[in-house]
This record gives structure tokens, sequence and C-alpha cells, in this order.
């Protein structure tokens, strides 16, 4: 599974412990690759991939059916919603600045909810500061 994963455009480095059933994979900056991507390279290894711990970059989007993260160099989005291991993490949520370029740190279940968008359940986030 290392070596398939790892052969993804995109990706910098994966470490791997079956004991743990845990794999860390890191991104290049600016890459494209999507844990869709990823999933499916697990699959086709004869794995099964669980939920996600991740830190991901991009610009939020506040929308009526709420809160969605654009991230740049791919073309789907991330809906935003509140972590339900973490109490804190609805009021998290709500803050987050909407049209800033954030850095959020959550986890992403195993499947998608709701639309085409991939849910990312945040724990924490930081507003970027914008370049000088």
């Amino acid at each position: 599974m290392r070596v398939a994963v790892r052969s993804i455009e995109g990706v910098e480095t994966v470490e791997v412990s079956l004991n743990q059933g845990v794999a860390v994979i890191r991104l290049v900056p600016d890459n494209q690759v999507t844990i869709e991507r990823i999933r499916q390279a697990i699959r086709r290894n004869g794995f099964t991939p669980r939920a996600a711990d991740v830190v991901v970059i991009g610009r939020v989007v506040r929308e009526s059916r709420g809160l969605f993260l654009s991230v740049p160099g791919q073309r789907g989005r991330y809906a935003l919603v509140a972590d339900p291991q973490d109490p804190a993490g609805a009021a998290t949520l709500a803050e987050v600045p909407s049209e800033r370029t954030v850095t959020i740190v959550g986890r992403m279940p195993e499947t998608a909810r709701g639309d085409s968008s991939t849910v990312v359940q945040v724990r924490r986030y930081s507003v970027r500061s914008p370049p000088p």
C-alpha cells in the first residue's frame, strides 16, 4: 500500500504501521491530490480506509447551506461541519471567517455526506496571513 500511495503525484511521504492500522501521508504544498484518490489506492491494495485526520488550507465560502472550503487546484470543495467529538467545535465553526484563507485541522469521515462535497469535521482553524 505504501508504494501505491507514494506513487500518486503530489504525495511527499508515506509511513505505514500495520500493527496500529495507521498511515501518515504528507503531501507536497499546492498538490492536487484528493482524499478519494488516496482511498482508492488503499482499497486497490486490499485495505479498508477509515476516517482521516487532516490539515487542509483553503478559502472559506459561506452559503445558505453552510460553510465550505475551496482548495486551490481542486475542483471539488469540502463541507465544513462541527467535529462531533469536540463540544467546542460548533462554536469554532461559527467563528470561521468567510472569504478568508484558513488552515483547517479536522477529520474527514470515511464516506462523503450530503451533496458531492466531502465533509471536514472542524476541530480548529487559523486564519492565514495575506502575503506581503
